[in-house]
């Protein structure tokens, strides 16, 4: 398994496409918050629906496009080409291949998330100036959204991995999740309230709080889209062991 995860991470960490989507999703919440902070323009932000503590956290959606699509390419990019065949015949135990790639696009997902998150943070409390936080003024809950955060990443991403395996393209992926986290279906929370255990409404509020919207706490929130998770990652890892013996 070592060797299988040492395998997947270099071919991961080696593709420029993947290389630069880590790059974009280390980059896009901080600057996002920076310019959020900015546009403040001198005066103190409300807290009557956006607690201080929330601020820097908005932006973590953002990145949840460039987590899908982080995911999608680590888990598809072997489609293309036939390599998929090159990489089962090297290693013939699919489940083993499928685990590493959901393992490294967990860990990835969760790296990034808390070092774009964390930057994205700092930076907008800076920015603020007066009306934001020190470091020492970081509170316990913050600490938690950050912890939030990362396990929306990685289940996005293990969510989006399994997807583009069954679908054997990312494209598939790309054109179903990303409208999805780009709030395709809160704008229908309204009157569909179930929609609110879709995977990725499920953990919206792990990035941070929405009041007053009808989403689902943060626990079960948590809860649902990793039920949803479990069950994409088994049934692409039952398809997988049977279908795919070539690209």
């Amino acid at each position: 398994m070592i060797h299988t995860l040492r395998a997947e991470w270099t071919k991961a960490l080696t593709l420029r496409s993947i290389q630069g989507t880590i790059a974009a999703a280390l980059l896009v919440p901080p600057v996002l918050a920076f310019a959020s902070a900015l546009a403040v323009d001198g005066e103190a932000p409300t807290t009557a629906s956006f607690p201080i503590e929330s601020h820097g956290f908005e932006t973590a959606g953002f990145g949840q496009p460039l987590i899908i699509l982080l995911a999608a390419l680590v888990a598809g990019t072997e489609y293309i080409d036939a390599q998929l065949a090159t990489t089962l015949t090297a290693t013939p135990r699919r489940g083993r291949v499928l685990a590493a790639k959901f393992i490294v696009t967990a860990a990835a997902a969760v790296a990034v998330g808390i070092v774009a998150t964390s930057a994205a943070v700092l930076l907008e409390h800076a920015a603020l100036g007066e009306h934001g936080l020190s470091v020492s003024e970081f509170t316990a809950g913050m600490g938690w959204n950050l912890v939030g955060v990362a396990v929306n990443y990685a289940l996005i991403g293990l969510i989006a991995a399994a997807v583009t395996v069954l679908a054997r393209t990312f494209i598939v992926t790309l054109v179903v999740l990303v409208p999805l986290v780009l709030g395709l279906t809160i704008s229908w929370l309204g009157p569909v309230p179930a929609l609110r255990f879709l995977p990725d409404l499920a953990g919206l509020q792990l990035l941070t709080g929405y009041p007053g919207v009808g989403l689902l706490d943060p626990i079960p929130g948590a809860v649902v889209m990793a039920a949803w998770a479990a069950l994409l990652c088994i049934a692409s890892w039952l398809v997988f062991r049977r279908r795919d013996t070539t690209g």
